[in-house]
């Protein structure tokens, strides 16, 4: 077996597998909750998986870097000392779908740029990312127009395809073939049947998308300037402020930092989820805003999405198709991403009636 290696396994050796590697490793996978809906947790067993899902509604960034976490404890008292918080366990992330992997590369280059995030990668580089491509979207994704699925060429550790009583594996990287060492997983040869089959369902699974965006009239619309003021102050109206949107956001890394103090002489510097579309998230210390209105926060939240001097900068656009803004903005039907793209499409027209989700 090595990197770039196309195998077949049954699934019972895949879950085997991740029993043997719960030994030494800590397994994160899709899980059902408490109201029957997926949530990626660690597991006791390979029998707590969850498999009748397509996405969970939290993305997996927050195993990376948690909603609230220590960057290090200070202490002030004679000579100052700071203590960085303990190193992040060994962790397979087992089961994530293609839009969450191809986020990963935007926070590899977010945390990687000119200043290096240490914390960020001592957890990378102590994960393993194991995804399941899609066979079914549901009604909201759309990352067929995204190019971010549902199937990858790149950025996983190890891709499985649900063949039906078996996977088809692909191994990417180094990491992702030690693992199935360690695991002893079992698997041979993928032969050109499977490769047709798999190449089957991912025509079936391209048919099945409904949402569309369109990425390229939106980014032209941006970056041209040609988006009258009067439709970003519509939307502005619209808009809660709530922050869902960029929380569920798989791409989106604002944050902030505070200090803690738990008495005159230590204490611990924290590092929290921030969102650009918060009223104070640019309120400079003389107290002036300079997105101080709700329609500037929308319009610098889709200028960031789409706009071609971020797809320079970032070498892609800020969006993976997940559908996570479709299902969580406040304002249904009237901000999320593709409804903002046929806005910009039609500007001038009149809004349509906000969606009614999808019950599936």
């Amino acid at each position: 077996m090595k990197v770039g290696d196309v195998l077949t396994a049954e699934k019972s050796s895949v879950l085997k597998a991740l029993d043997a590697l719960r030994r030494d490793w800590r397994i994160i996978g899709p899980t059902r909750g408490v109201d029957g809906e997926v949530v990626f947790a660690e597991i006791a067993s390979s029998q707590d998986l969850f498999f009748d899902y397509v996405n969970e509604l939290d993305p997996i960034k927050r195993f990376f870097a948690p909603q609230t976490e220590p960057l290090f404890r200070f202490r002030l008292e004679g000579v100052p000392e700071l203590q960085p918080p303990e190193p992040p366990p060994k962790q397979i992330l087992f089961g994530v779908r293609s839009c969450d992997v191809k986020a990963l590369e935007h926070w590899d280059k977010f945390y990687g740029g000119r200043f290096v995030d240490e914390l960020y990668f001592a957890r990378r580089e102590r994960t393993v990312v194991v995804s399941l491509a899609c066979n079914k979207p549901l009604p909201t994704c759309f990352c067929i127009c995204t190019d971010t699925g549902p199937y990858l060429k790149s950025g996983f550790d190890v891709q499985l395809t649900d063949l039906g009583d078996r996977y088809l594996v692909e191994v990417g990287t180094e990491k992702g073939l030690a693992v199935l060492a360690q695991g002893g997983l079992e698997a041979t040869e993928a032969t050109e049947a499977d490769l047709k089959q798999r190449a089957e369902r991912m025509r079936q699974c391209d048919a099945q998308f409904v949402t569309t965006a369109y990425m390229a009239k939106g980014i032209i619309q941006l970056t041209q300037g040609r988006v009258k003021p009067e439709l970003w102050e519509e939307m502005g109206r619209e808009c809660f402020s709530c922050g869902a949107c960029t929380h569920l956001c798989p791409m989106c890394t604002c944050f902030d930092v505070q200090d803690f103090m738990e008495d005159t002489t230590c204490g611990v510097r924290e590092r929290c989820w921030d969102s650009c579309q918060y009223s104070g998230y640019t309120r400079e210390t003389s107290g002036h805003n300079p997105r101080a209105a709700t329609s500037r926060r929308v319009e610098r939240r889709f200028f960031h999405k789409l706009s071609f001097q971020y797809m320079q900068q970032d070498g892609h656009h800020g969006c993976v198709g997940c559908g996570r803004c479709i299902i969580s903005c406040q304002a249904m039907g009237l901000l999320d991403l593709p409804a903002v793209l046929k806005r910009l499409r039609r500007e001038g027209q009149p809004v349509e009636p906000a969606r009614t989700l999808p019950q599936d």
